[in-house]
């Protein structure tokens, strides 16, 4: 966390800005219309990789490798509709993750319209990257009824040249009356598996996790991975900068990295749940699950002229068999 002098944004820069401000479309990046006529955007890498960002939400509905193939759940039953949140990609949870309060649950920054940054303060840029877009989020009137701060909230999110998929968000605390603020923030990525009984997590084993299905009490994981065959909500403390989920069925490995993040949140709502979500397929649960880089357990706390930073890099590599198993510990001891 560093102090930082304000940097001044153009008014036309706020959450309800309009297609109208959106800049040209390059072969790098692709401005368009989706679902029900929200904007979006569709970044390309050379060798074929994409990735696809709604504005509302700032919301990573799509990361597709080189071969087409799509690496994000995505429902089938997913509504592009306000105020409700899109079902899969990628939400940003903040500025809570959970339900507290009167605030939204998981907070509002994932129903509001986002606008891309046409000028954006310097972030520390690989040249190689040239597909990215920069969004920002300022609060509404609405919003500050009802979580009375003023913040800037930036999000960059980029495609490298191997096809990782990287999201930085940078939160400033913009407040005019001293005030500091606190909250919590959760990539909420929804990963795309064969299926669920073929997945194990390596990376939060011993770890101390709170169970949100048991009271939040708090636990210690117990076993070599985590395997799924029922419904899992756990919210992992301390936990390491990488982590690993395997799809056995796939030999597909992906692999978390990420910085400024903490917790990790492990969620699959299994059979009853899905069958009572109105925007999630009763079967989908079996190919999804959420891995989210977090900052939850202890709330962030910025005074006036304050950033906070998370980082999150999403990388698909292939699996490789060791002994009829997958051998983890390569690919989270790799580079």
């Amino acid at each position: 966390m560093s102090s930082i002098e304000k940097d001044k944004i153009p008014s036309s820069l706020s959450s309800s800005s309009s297609s109208s401000s959106l800049p040209l479309s390059t072969p790098f990046v692709d401005f368009s219309k989706g679902i029900n006529g929200f904007d979006k955007v569709i970044l390309r890498e050379s060798r074929g990789s994409s990735a696809e960002v709604y504005l509302y939400g700032g919301h990573v509905t799509s990361w597709k490798n080189d071969h087409g193939e799509e690496l994000l759940f995505l429902s089938s039953k997913a509504a592009f509709k306000p105020p409700k949140a899109i079902r899969g990609g990628i939400p940003i949870c903040f500025p809570q993750f959970g339900s507290h309060g009167t605030l939204d649950q998981h907070g509002f920054a994932r129903n509001r319209i986002w606008a891309v940054e046409n000028d954006p303060p310097p972030f520390p840029t690989n040249t190689l990257n040239k597909a990215f877009v920069d969004l920002i989020l300022n609060p509404s009137e609405e919003d500050t009824k009802i979580w009375p701060h003023s913040f800037e909230f930036r999000l960059r999110v980029a495609l490298g040249p191997g096809g990782d998929l990287m999201l930085t968000s940078r939160i400033r605390n913009t407040n005019s009356d001293g005030k500091p603020f606190s909250f919590t923030f959760a990539y909420h990525t929804y990963f795309s598996v064969s299926d669920i009984s073929e997945v194990r997590v390596e990376g939060l084993e011993t770890l101390d996790y709170l169970d949100n299905l048991q009271n939040k009490e708090r636990f210690t994981e117990q076993g070599d991975a985590l395997t799924f065959e029922s419904e899992v909500d756990k919210i992992y403390l301390s936990t390491p900068t990488k982590i690993a989920i395997i799809d056995h069925e796939k030999k597909r490995t992906f692999v978390l990295r990420k910085d400024g993040l903490p917790d990790a949140v492990v969620w699959n709502p299994w059979d009853k749940k899905a069958k009572a979500m109105a925007d999630f397929g009763d079967d989908e649960y079996k190919h999804m699950l959420c891995v989210e880089a977090a900052a939850i357990e202890k709330t962030i706390t910025l005074k006036p002229g304050e950033e906070w930073k998370g980082r999150l890099e999403l990388s698909a590599v292939p699996s490789s068999y060791c002994s009829g198993q997958l051998d983890p510990q390569r690919v989270l001891q790799g580079s």
